[in-house]
């Protein structure tokens, strides 16, 4: 059956919605659209679309993905264009493209995930480039960084530094902004306020205010989902 990427962005109100309200969204936008998504079988029948990675509540999305998988050809263009005049605001359309069916999930080529985060110090702290630096090499130095997760069976301590591929910090005015490359996808997943409650714990720098953006999605080796 012919599939859709559509490449998306979350913002806005949209960003307070939970990952099965997305999915139930672009469900009943499908049906307005007049689309015709292909179904699983079964007793609980529901449309096959496949997204690239839950949107934790709260963080923006610059360019998120889902798969649709139609019932009969469409032009992708048409399919974004049907999709963009049903979404509600905070989910945008960003464009869309034919993908190969049969191929391999979204979730399942997910290796690596970009995040920007903003904030002010705690407190009114002063922080300029140079102690944001070193700061960041000094905890990137670190062989590794334990944080405390919670469980269906209570919480456990996991070492993050592995899953933590990239970071940098720099100020604009009295803003501190934040770039990471986590690792996504399968057991490895490191999330960005996971960081940033190990930076304040190890570090010493904590943001208030913060607010992200999750940036990317890619491979394991490094393209974006959008091109896989």
């Amino acid at each position: 059956m012919p599939r859709i990427r559509l490449a998306f962005r979350q913002d806005g109100p949209a960003r307070f919605l939970g990952h099965l309200d997305v999915m139930r969204t672009f469900e009943r936008a499908c049906r307005r659209a007049g689309l015709r998504p292909a179904y699983t079988q079964g007793f609980n029948p529901h449309p096959k679309m496949g997204f690239a990675a839950p949107l934790p509540v709260g963080m923006n999305g610059a360019r998120e993905y889902v798969d649709l998988e139609l019932e009969s050809e469409a032009p992708a263009a048409d399919v974004a264009a049907a999709l963009a005049r049903q979404l509600p605001a905070g989910l945008t359309v960003l464009g869309a493209r034919p993908v190969e069916a049969g191929g391999s999930p979204l979730m399942g080529q997910l290796g690596r995930a970009h995040y920007r985060v903003t904030g002010r110090a705690a407190n009114g702290e002063k922080w300029d480039d140079e102690r944001l630096r070193a700061a960041v090499e000094r905890f990137l130095g670190r062989a590794e960084v334990f944080v405390t997760r919670r469980t269906g069976k209570g919480t456990k301590k996991k070492d993050i530094r592995p899953g933590i591929r990239s970071l940098r910090a720099r100020t604009d005015g009295e803003t501190l902004i934040l770039t990471m490359e986590l690792a996504a996808g399968g057991g490895g997943t490191v999330r960005p306020d996971e960081v940033l409650r190990a930076l304040r714990e190890e570090a010493g720098l904590d943001l208030v205010g913060a607010e992200v953006w999750r940036t990317a999605l890619l491979s394991g080796d490094g393209r974006l989902l959008w091109e896989c």
